[in-house]
């Protein structure tokens, strides 16, 4: 940010107190109006949460942004130092590095002070689905060691605040861009602007150059919003800091206004604070127009913002700012800069300028059949996103990661007799007929007795699956007493059994079948519910189970809600056995395990695991596959 020379630091306190009392009669009401507790007066617009943004945001990385402050102020980055030219090399490999590819805008300058050429914006341009509007997220790279313009490169410019903070939140949003999770209609672009600190070169040449430029706006869309990110690290207290948006009358304070709606949907925990130029200091003159919004503003090109950290003075909170004390740590070795501050400006930042640029529906797998995609969705989109983000849903999956194997399979009743498949670790979906319902078989029916289904009454006989139901694989032995499917076989081909309510699970099962009584686990589960239909009970804790409420998602209204994770019957079938204690090896160590079978999933409980994991599906689907194929 360029010295704030209007007010200097350096007036006398009594001077700035008469000026500011002067100042601030006149406009008290607003900034009550735009102090934190006063967010609720400004006019909202009702923003419905998108989930692939939702879990952008969720995604941010403090530090991840302190590891990109910290690489970024090993340069000395005054525009005069060599130093400078190697930065903005490295900054195109950073970007390179997350499988981005930067554009370099060169430009040369005759202004004060400016003794290199070429001068050289970098861009990161993320095409959009079908892009009606051009949408900017703009920061600095150039820095300053001193408090003069034009200023001399004649000490260390570390610039960690100004601005290393504010690049390194663009290279933390390059970093989840890379990642290829997110799309939007509309295109969006990073920008890191070159020479600011000589009055905003780059935010200059490129605002000139915009509606020409082949590489930078091939489509010559209509440039939209424009975030700039500038000194957006330090505040007095840490953890405390807010996100200033600084807008000036017209467009820019109605979208800093529905910043305020969009930050709380987005990023709740964020402190967000709305400064309109004029409010503290006369607007001609106000130091907080003082960075590369103020060249669109100029311009009159799109509707600009500037996110910062402070606006109630001519410095702001960081004594440091323009000296080679602008560093990431104090002497001490504790952090200077707030690492929250920063990824809750860049939550903030990429809320507002991906709410305006249309976040897209996400597609997981694109080489799924959409209708398996959907169903696949519901229950393990929040799962997944969970691992990504760090934030976990709290259960396991339902389905798996991701498909396994998807081909065509043999099926009497599907038109030329073959119907498409896919496979999962924990079920098979299957799809008879184009847009038809998916169907989940009854694989477990099918391991246990060997029938192998190949039409709607057509049959193979197979030996029954020797893979063990719960617990370690035991293709080398290392799982060599476990029962298998084809220890249950019996007892699915057997009679109903009685209803035994309230009952305890006590029942054990070899691996040769041969089933005991184990009073010492009476404790864990008691028989709860009566399924007629095949005679068999279910234990309480699997029935709680099924009833569980959590996150799920609607591909078709791209929205997450609470409510049942799954419909029992559908998912799971009905039970074909009853519950028995196994022992079996997980990671090499023997272990108690409930176990049941149902027609399509096999339910395990381990006493061992944390509370949500508890109760898991087994992975049939990774068995039944492995079976069927020899696998």
């Amino acid at each position: 940010m360029p010295l704030k020379s209007t007010f200097p630091r350096f007036i006398s306190l009594s001077l700035l107190v008469l000026l500011l009392c002067q100042l601030l009669l006149p406009i008290a009401p607003a900034l009550a109006r735009r102090d934190v507790g006063g967010l609720d007066l400004l006019p909202k617009v009702a923003v419905a949460p998108v989930p692939s943004l939702q879990d952008f945001v969720a995604s941010i990385s403090s530090d991840n942004i302190l590891h990109e402050v910290s690489g970024l102020s090993k340069f000395s980055r005054c525009l005069n130092n060599s130093s400078h030219a190697a930065a903005a090399i490295y900054l195109q490999e950073r970007i390179r590095a997350v499988g981005l590819v930067p554009m370099v805008q060169s430009f040369s300058s005759s202004a004060p002070g400016v003794q290199v050429t070429p001068l050289q914006n970098i861009v990161v341009r993320l095409p959009g689905t079908n892009p009606h509007a051009l949408h900017l997220l703009t920061a600095h790279y150039d820095s300053s060691p001193n408090r003069l313009y034009p200023p001399p490169c004649d000490n260390a410019a570390p610039g960690a605040n100004d601005n290393g903070s504010g690049v390194a939140v663009l290279l933390e949003l390059a970093r989840l861009f890379g990642l290829g999770r997110i799309s939007f209609e509309d295109d969006i672009e990073l920008v890191f602007f070159d020479a600011e600190e000589y009055g905003y070169l780059g935010s200059q040449y490129f605002v000139r150059n915009l509606d020409s430029s082949s590489t930078i706006n091939p489509a010559n869309l209509p440039l939209g919003v424009v975030i700039n990110l500038d000194m957006v690290g330090y505040s007095a207290q840490q953890g405390k800091g807010k996100v200033w948006a600084v807008a000036q009358p017209g467009a820019s304070l109605d979208l800093a206004q529905q910043g305020a709606e969009i930050a709380a949907t987005y990023s709740p925990a964020a402190r967000y604070g709305l400064y309109t130029i004029g409010d503290l200091f006369p607007a001609s003159r106000d130091p907080n127009r003082l960075s590369d919004q103020s060249s669109f503003w100029k311009a009159n090109k799109g509707t600009a913002i500037f996110l910062t950290e402070d606006v109630a003075d001519d410095i702001g909170n960081d004594s440091r700012y323009h000296t080679p004390g602008d560093t990431l740590y104090n002497k001490d070795g504790s952090l200077r800069l707030d690492p929250a501050l920063m990824a809750d400006t860049a939550r903030v930042a990429i809320a507002i300028a991906g709410t305006k640029a249309h976040p897209q529906p996400r597609r997981f797998f694109p080489n799924l059949n959409p209708l398996f995609e959907r169903n696949w969705s519901r229950a393990d989109c929040p799962v997944l996103v969970g691992s990504e983000t760090g934030q976990t849903a709290g259960r396991s999956w339902l389905w798996g990661l991701a498909p396994n194997q998807i081909f065509e399979e043999p099926y009497e009743e599907a038109p030329g007799g073959k119907r498409l498949v896919t496979y999962f670790d924990k079920a098979r979906m299957e799809l008879r007929l184009p847009g038809s319902t998916v169907t989940n078989g009854l694989l477990v029916r099918e391991l246990a007795t060997g029938a192998l289904q190949l039409g709607d009454t057509k049959f193979s006989q197979l030996a029954p699956s020797q893979v063990p139901v719960a617990g370690d694989p035991n293709q080398q032995g290392q799982n060599p007493t476990s029962p298998t499917y084809a220890s249950f076989k019996n007892l699915v081909e057997g009679d109903k059994v009685a209803e035994t309510h309230n009952t305890p699970v006590t029942a054990t099962l070899e691996r040769n079948g041969q089933a005991g009584v184990n009073e010492t686990l009476a404790h864990y589960a008691r028989n709860t519910v009566y399924i007629p239909n095949t005679g068999h009970n279910i234990p309480d804790l699997f029935w709680t189970w099924f009833e569980s409420q959590g996150r799920t998602y609607d591909p078709l209204k791209d929205s997450y809600t609470n409510g049942l994770i799954f419909d029992w019957q559908e998912t799971v079938g009905y039970p074909i056995s009853e519950a028995y204690w196994i022992r079996t090896r997980i990671a090499g160590q023997e272990q108690e395990v409930l176990v049941q079978l149902f027609e399509r999933r096999v339910l395990t409980y381990n006493p061992a695991n944390e509370a949500a994991f508890k109760v898991e599906m087994g992975n049939v689907g990774s068995h039944y596959y492995s079976w069927r194929y020899n696998k």
